[in-house]
């Protein structure tokens, strides 16, 4: 009974994920050390969870009180594919302007961060760039952020597949483990 506890174990191990994402974009501008993260860390057309960390650049304290915006503009999208599946009992309305999203501490899971959940339309290279306004200092990072294809629906739904599969199983390894 332990070595199926033990390998249920593994698999839940296996599969946990830290919070923040990968890091996209690293720069000191003015007053402020900006990082920007992304999560999934290999970001792909559809929901892109965007965080920031702010930094002040002399002491390294997180900067709580500024106001951050991302803007995100395509440089090279992949215009032959077909645009990201977005499931329909998930879906969010991409937002009116990715030229200025804001990020918010309530955007992130980490309260240290600045985030959003941002729709990005396509596959390719696009421009990133992070405006980080704090009373009279003004900071600004700029670079690209590779954005891949999305993954076909059943790459996303294939658990709840094997949900009937698992359970039967269990059911089985249940009726061996009680006739032992």
């Amino acid at each position: 009974m332990r070595r199926y506890l033990l390998l249920i174990s593994f698999f839940f191990v296996a599969n946990a994920f830290a919070d923040g994402g990968s890091v996209q974009l690293h720069s000191v501008s003015g007053p402020f050390d900006i990082t920007l993260f992304a999560e999934p860390p290999l970001p792909r057309a559809g929901q892109i969870d965007f965080s920031v960390l702010i930094q002040d650049s002399k002491t390294g304290q997180p900067v709580l009180d500024a106001a951050v915006t991302l803007a995100l503009t395509p440089v090279q999208v992949h215009q032959n594919e077909q645009p990201a599946w977005y499931p329909p009992s998930c879906a969010v309305a991409p937002p009116a302007d990715l030229a200025r999203v804001p990020l918010l501490h309530s955007g992130a899971s980490n309260h240290l961060l600045y985030g959003a959940v941002v729709e990005v339309p396509a596959a390719g290279v696009w421009h990133a760039r992070i405006e980080v306004q704090r009373g009279d200092q003004h900071g600004v990072v700029e670079g690209t952020v590779d954005i891949a294809a999305p993954f076909p629906p059943i790459v996303n739904y294939w658990p709840l597949f094997l949900f009937p599969i698992v359970a039967v199983g269990l059911y089985m390894l249940r009726g061996h483990i009680q006739r032992a």
